[in-house]
């Protein structure tokens, strides 16, 4: 489990954080926090670690097959800066990430179409937060291709990282586990990122950009709940 921390930040901060280190004994899971730095010059110009595939991803790779003496399925958590690296490094490794999640990034690579497997992604925003409109229209491009992804839009919130949005990206990926350790379980289920429903049948094939996909259909609630009332949010300490 991968979490990346905001523009230049110290990853340390995220590992100690108790909702993290819970599900990581409860998963069995080897937590790992994210700490890379580049010239703020090199984070807008494509050349910094935001980009994976220009360096900071085989860096990663490299250090997490070390620790692990072989490759594993990678979970990844970014806010702000860490959504640059964790929806990047997903696009560059896709067959390495078993799942992502990207939270509030202020400009997004196009996903292209692939004939290869994505894995399953979430990118969330707050609704007063002035990438909004960047993050949503990421996902849309990414729906319009294919891409199994959902949608969390935070009503209320700037750009800050809210606590009971982390618990419900915790509870989407341990339903991701569930389905890599028992594939027989139920699918998942199709939502109406507008109307906030379970999708009508066939509208993930007619107007992909307004589906995401629910990797379990028992997180429909709590997805749901976050079109509500959302408080305990902290302030971001790196705007980027």
């Amino acid at each position: 489990m991968v979490l990346a921390p905001g523009c230049n930040g110290d990853g340390e901060t995220m590992v100690k954080d108790i909702g993290w280190l819970s599900f990581a004994q409860k998963q069995r899971l080897i937590l790992v926090g994210l700490s890379f730095a580049s010239d703020i010059r090199a984070l807008h110009d494509g050349t910094g670690y935001y980009y994976a595939a220009k360096g900071s991803g085989t860096l990663l790779l490299n250090a997490l097959d070390r620790l692990t003496h072989k490759p594993l399925p990678i979970l990844m958590y970014g806010f702000s800066g860490g959504a640059h690296v964790t929806a990047r490094f997903a696009e560059w490794k896709p067959e390495r990430v078993a799942a992502w999640c990207a939270y509030s990034a202020g400009w997004w690579d196009d996903p292209l179409p692939s004939a290869r497997m994505m894995p399953l992604g979430m990118i969330a925003c707050g609704e007063d937060d002035m990438r909004l409109g960047a993050s949503l229209f990421y996902f849309k491009k990414g729906r319009a291709v294919g891409r199994p992804w959902l949608w969390a839009g935070i009503p209320g919130d700037g750009h800050v990282e809210n606590g009971r949005f982390r618990a419900f990206a915790r509870a989407y990926f341990a339903a991701v586990l569930e389905k890599m350790q028992a594939p027989d379980r139920p699918r998942g289920v199709w939502v109406d990122i507008e109307e906030k429903t379970l999708a009508e049948d066939g509208l993930s094939i007619s107007q992909p950009s307004v589906t995401g996909w629910l990797p379990d259909m028992k997180l429909f609630p709590a997805w749901k709940a976050l079109a509500g009332d959302m408080t305990g949010g902290k302030a971001a300490e790196n705007p980027e």
